[in-house]
């Protein structure tokens, strides 16, 4: 039996989080999904679990999903991340693809993109950091 996927979502919106997490636990697919609300407890969940991904929402309260991602980076290079925000900016953009994001999406969004960014994002060799010459962006969808 193949092992689950490990995911983190780490937003600081309880609603949010909870969609997200039931939208991947709905499938059935091998995916074990922890939330957080904030960078700081997931750095602390991080000190004593391995996670495949990491979706994090950029706005959080401390430090933002961005430091999270920097955390990462440095700590946990094949540890795969998404970047979601409602305050999206191509400056924060750049960041997070600079920081080996996989992808970046913008809030609102239906679960089903969500759910085939994640699926897509697993997919992926976890040492490579860019699909093909540039990376992809979920657009925003309403």
């Amino acid at each position: 039996m193949t092992e689950p996927k490990r995911i983190l979502i780490v937003d600081d919106e309880k609603k949010v989080a909870f969609f997200l997490r039931e939208g991947l636990e709905g499938l059935g697919e091998g995916y074990e999904v922890t939330s957080t609300d904030s960078a700081e407890s997931a750095l602390r969940e991080l000190a004593t679990n391995s996670f495949d991904l990491v979706v994090t929402d950029f706005r959080l309260p401390g430090l933002n999903g961005l430091q999270l991602m920097e955390h990462l980076q440095k700590n946990s290079p094949t540890t795969r991340t998404i970047l979601i925000t409602a305050y999206g900016s191509d400056e924060v953009e750049a960041a997070a693809y600079k920081l080996r994001a996989r992808r970046y999406l913008t809030k609102p969004f239906r679960i089903e993109d969500f759910v085939r960014t994640v699926r897509e994002a697993l997919a992926e060799d976890p040492l490579l950091s860019r699909r093909g010459s540039g990376l992809e962006v979920a657009n925003r969808v309403e």
